[in-house]
Parts: structure tokens; C-alpha cells; sequence
């Protein structure tokens, strides 16, 4: 369990900071207080089953990503990042996919 809180702790951290949004805002989004945020981002516990599809739906990512079990680990951060923005420009998508023929 231990590393599943580690990989929550390190992926909330990281999506946090790349939507740039506070630990307020997102404890806000969530209905849950900032403390339980808090409490995630430091390792202490990690968010109840109900809570990881919110989670997922407001970063649009999957609970792999969240979890840290795909091997996501194996990608820079600069990848990280690249993956996050195609996620978020759906109208680049296309355009994307058909540069690199898939």
C-alpha cells in the first residue's frame, strides 16, 4: 500500500502543478476539505475509491496515471508534459495523429 500512496503522492503532485491549480481549488472540485489534499500530497493516506474517478475525470487522465502502474515512470517529464497538453487541445489531436501516422 505503501507505494501506492507514493505514486498518488508523486502524480497528484505533478497534475496538480500542471493544470496550476491550488490545493483549495482542487479540495473544492472534489467536496472534500483541503486537509484530506494535504494529507495525499504528503503521503499520508491516499484518496477513498469513491474520490479516484473524480480525480481522474477533472485531470482527464486514467487511474493508471494517477496509480502510477502503466509505467508512466518511464517517460521525462518533458514527455509528461506533451502527453498532458495533447490530452487537453482535442482540436490538435487530429492534427497530431496524422503527422505521426497513427
Amino acid at each position: 500500500m505503501k507505494k501506492v500512496r507514493e505514486n498518488i503522492q508523486r502524480n497528484l503532485g505533478y497534475y496538480l502543478t500542471l493544470k496550476d491549480i491550488s490545493q483549495r481549488e482542487f479540495a473544492d472540485e472534489l467536496g472534500v476539505s483541503q486537509s484530506s489534499v494535504t494529507c495525499w500530497l504528503k503521503g499520508k493516506n491516499a484518496p477513498d475509491i469513491e474520490l479516484v474517478a473524480k480525480i481522474c475525470d477533472f485531470f482527464n487522465i486514467t487511474i493508471s496515471d494517477l496509480f502510477g502502474t502503466d509505467g508512466s515512470d518511464r517517460f521525462t517529464e518533458h514527455e509528461k508534459t506533451i502527453i498532458e497538453r495533447y490530452r487537453q487541445r482535442p482540436e490538435l489531436q487530429h492534427a497530431v495523429n496524422v503527422l505521426l501516422e497513427v
